[in-house]
C-alpha cells in the first residue's frame, strides 16, 4: 500500500507541472489527428493535480484539440483526389464514384450534427475531422462547431474531476450534458 501511495503522490506532482500541461495540450493536438488514445485521462490527472485552474486547463486542451482537428480537416481535403483515385480502382459493386458522392452529399446534409457529436462524445474526433475535409464540409463551420463541442466536453470532464466530491453538482453536470445531447439530437431530426 505504501508503494501505491508513493507512486500516486509522485504522479500527482508530475501532473501538476507546467510541462505536464504542455504535454497534455500537444497530446490533445495529435489525438485529433492520429493518436488513438483519448485525451481525457491526461486531462483528468492535470485537473486533479491543479484543481484551481481547471477551466483554463480544459479550455486550452479543447483549443489545441480543435487546432489538431483543423490539421485533420486539411489532411482530408488534400487527400480527396487520392481517395477518389482509390475508389475508382475498386470493383464497381464495392464502391464507385456515385456511392462515394452519395456519402459526401449525406455528410454535407448532416455535417453539423456529425461534427458536434464527434467533438462532444468519445467517438474518435480525428475520424470526423478528416472526413469533414475529405467530403468537403466547410472549414469555418467545422471549426466553430468543433470548438463548441470540444470546449463543452473538456469542461465537463474537468468539472467532474474538480467537483467529484460534490455529488449534487456532479449529478447536475451529468444531467445537463445529457439534456444537451438530447436537444442536439432533437434539433437535427
Amino acid at each position: 500500500m505504501n508503494w501505491f501511495k508513493q507512486n500516486y503522490e509522485r504522479a500527482m506532482r508530475a501532473a501538476g507541472t507546467q510541462f505536464a500541461r504542455l504535454f497534455l495540450y500537444v497530446f490533445s493536438f495529435f489525438e485529433s489527428i492520429i493518436i488513438p488514445i483519448p485525451t481525457d485521462p491526461l486531462l483528468a490527472a492535470c485537473v486533479h493535480a491543479r484543481p484551481t485552474i481547471w477551466k483554463q486547463i480544459a479550455i486550452l486542451c479543447a483549443l489545441w484539440s480543435v487546432a489538431g482537428g483543423a490539421v485533420g480537416w486539411y489532411l482530408g481535403a488534400f487527400s480527396a483526389d487520392y481517395v477518389m483515385a482509390m475508389v475508382n480502382q475498386l470493383p464497381h459493386a464495392v464502391m464507385n464514384e456515385e456511392k462515394f458522392q452519395a456519402v459526401a452529399d449525406a455528410f454535407q446534409k448532416l455535417g453539423l450534427p456529425l461534427v458536434l457529436i464527434g467533438a462532444f462524445t468519445p467517438l474518435p474526433f480525428k475520424v470526423i475531422a478528416i472526413s469533414s475535409g475529405l467530403f468537403g464540409y466547410p472549414l469555418i463551420p467545422f471549426l466553430a462547431v468543433a470548438t463548441i463541442g470540444r470546449i463543452a466536453r473538456f469542461l465537463l470532464v474537468a468539472a467532474m474531476v474538480r467537483y467529484h466530491k460534490n455529488m449534487r453538482l456532479l449529478s447536475a453536470l451529468i444531467s445537463g450534458a445529457l439534456i444537451l445531447v438530447l436537444v442536439g439530437f432533437w434539433m437535427t431530426h
